[in-house]
């Protein structure tokens, strides 16, 4: 098996809206996209959950919402699109702190790469996400950013074995010098 090794950063346009479950529970949806993503992988769709700390203003965001009690729920994911069947799984975690006084937040998360389609059949590895936000006063609307993402992730690829053919031709080549070398010994 060969890794291949993707060093990864890309800046993506994206729109976050934080939906509210159960007291302060979030669904957080992300979309975003990208005009100069490596490998193609310009569009991103994020859902995960958050809990918000009232008095802090800070989110814990986990792609498990049974880690918030709420088990009902389908599991949060990433999925980082590319051309055709090009595409990135994985999960999200990690916090939000969000000044609403100020309007102003910051994003720290993890992306857990887990799989992926395509060329990036069985991807893993570990992407972050850095974002600076500036927040609208309605906190119901959609926040716009630049999350910065980056890190690396590997696939893994057979290797084909070698063939016989050059083996064969090898033992033709010597077998031709054999039969040259009694050629000339017998003139």
């Amino acid at each position: 098996m060969a890794q291949i090794q993707y060093p990864f950063s890309a800046i993506y346009n994206s729109e976050t809206t934080l939906e509210p479950l159960a007291g302060n529970i979030l669904k957080i949806t992300n979309i975003g996209e990208s005009a100069n993503a490596p490998y193609g992988l310009t569009r991103l769709v994020n859902i995960s959950y958050g809990n918000l700390n009232n008095n802090t203003g800070v989110i814990t965001i986990e792609p498990d919402p049974a880690r918030f009690g709420l088990g009902d729920l389908p599991l949060g994911k990433i999925t980082i699109l590319g051309q055709g069947e090009d595409k990135l799984f994985g999960t999200t975690g990690g916090s939000a702190t969000l000044d609403f006084q100020n309007f102003v937040g910051t994003v720290s998360n993890t992306i857990s790469i887990t799989g992926g389609s395509g060329t990036f059949d069985g991807a893993i590895g570990t992407l972050l996400l850095s974002e600076n936000l500036t927040l609208n006063p309605d906190r119901t609307a959609p926040v716009r950013g630049l999350p910065l993402i980056s890190g690396s992730f590997q696939t893994f690829q057979t290797v084909p074995e070698p063939r016989n053919t050059t083996a064969i031709f090898s033992i033709g080549l010597i077998g031709v010098g054999f039969l040259l070398r009694q050629y000339r010994t017998s003139n």
